[in-house]
């Protein structure tokens, strides 16, 4: 067995088994490409997305697959970079496969749904928060159900404003590449259109293992507040630095896109007081039997509370495995159309697809960090303190005038 099948798991689990003739699958069988981040900034992510996969095709199979055919899956590392992310979906593409999701970064998206596109076969995106996803990469073949960077900044807008008032100073720093820059520019505009300072912008590359540079030219700006456009081990890097620099006790800090798996490590000791949005939190499960049912399965199997990635993840197997069902076929511009305009209700009320953009449509949520006293146990990490709803912070169409490819 490689390195690869060891990390992730043989998969022959779940009782049913990958076959391979070449490059053929059994005619019985239909295989999806899970590109994920099993190494690298995103690692934590990435086995997220993974465990969320494996139990929503597991349980797909155990209720008689789709049309016939049992689902099986092919996993690549991406290694959080977006040139492998590219050659993965290639291979899987070369293997037949009829679905690719995954990636826990924009660059490695906006790759896979190009090739997705080329190829006619379906991208399901995992963890992609760009504007460009949707916007000025968007593709007919792909589908991000994921907040994007617009969602974020209108969704904390009210909340940034209520607190510090339409004069604060704001400063940032931000991972230098597609997500990061397109987050922090919605974030200075739409700040800025109500009154706000930025009085400093500092990039960082992915991967950054020290902060402190960036973080000392942040005290020095004096903002109101901080914003840390940072993910995965970047993000639990930037603010355990931020923390020892002792910032939050001349700033407030703001990390506008949070993962249950980057503030996990942290604790509530670092975390209180943080501001950050969400696209869905694991206590959204004593409001939504949807989302009741998905954390008391995947706690049953992994001993551990899903993440946001875990529950992008599951919405897209379910909805593309639904959408090939209403089609009655596998054929790709079926389930696109399918799929497009297709409202439905799996973790929270209803939400929907767009048909000219592919964005999924639901709410954002803003949390706090709660205090070491608040915290109940090492999951209990956040309050809500507000939800707007998916249609009011999401961009107009005269606001993202995409054109996506015809059908043919």
């Amino acid at each position: 067995m490689t390195g690869l099948l060891k990390k992730v798991g043989a998969l022959t689990c779940f009782g049913f088994v990958l076959v391979f003739v070449g490059h053929v699958f059994a005619e019985d069988t239909a295989m999806i490409g899970l590109n994920v981040p099993i190494t690298g900034s995103y690692e934590k992510q990435g086995e997220d997305q993974l465990k969320a996969y494996k139990l929503a095709i597991n349980i797909v199979n155990q209720k008689g697959g789709v049309l016939g055919k049992k689902l099986i899956y092919s996993v690549k590392d991406s290694k959080t970079d977006d040139k492998i992310a590219r050659e993965n979906a290639k291979a899987f593409i070369k293997d037949g496969a009829v679905m690719i999701t995954g990636g826990s970064r924009s660059a490695e998206a906006i790759a896979l749904s190009e090739e997705c596109q080329k190829a006619g076969v379906i991208f399901m995106a995992g963890l992609t928060h760009s504007n460009d996803t949707t916007g000025k990469d968007a593709h007919r073949h792909c589908f991000r159900w994921y907040d994007n960077a617009f969602h974020t900044a209108k969704a904390l807008n009210k909340t940034l404003l209520d607190k510090f008032g339409k004069n604060a100073k704001y400063a940032y720093i931000y991972a230098d590449y597609t997500w990061g820059v397109s987050l922090q520019q919605s974030m200075q505009k739409v700040l800025e259109k109500e009154g706000g300072t930025t009085v400093l912008k500092e990039a960082t590359k992915l991967g950054e293992k020290s902060y402190v540079s960036a973080l000392l030219k942040a005290k020095s700006a004096k903002p109101n507040v901080l914003v840390l456009v940072q993910f995965g081990n970047d993000m639990v890097n930037c603010l355990k630095q931020a923390n020892q620099l002792k910032l939050k006790d001349s700033m407030a800090i703001v990390v506008p896109l949070m993962e249950n798996h980057m503030a996990h490590p942290l604790g509530p000791e670092v975390m209180q007081g943080v501001l950050a949005t969400m696209c869905w939190y694991h206590g959204l499960s004593e409001k939504y039997p949807g989302s009741k049912e998905f954390v008391q399965l995947f706690e049953k199997e992994y001993n551990a509370k899903p993440c946001n990635a875990a529950a992008t993840a599951w919405v897209d197997i379910f909805q593309y495995t639904d959408a090939v069902k209403r089609a009655g076929s596998f054929d790709h511009i079926k389930v696109i159309k399918a799929l497009e305009g297709h409202k439905f209700t799996l973790l929270l009320d209803e939400e929907y697809w767009r048909d000219w953009d592919h964005q999924g449509i639901h709410p954002t949520y803003v949390v706090v960090g709660k205090t070491p006293a608040e915290s109940k146990n090492e999951w209990d990490l956040f309050n809500i303190v507000a939800e707007h709803k998916g249609a009011e912070v999401a961009e107009t169409k005269e606001e993202n005038p995409v054109k996506l490819e015809p059908l043919q």
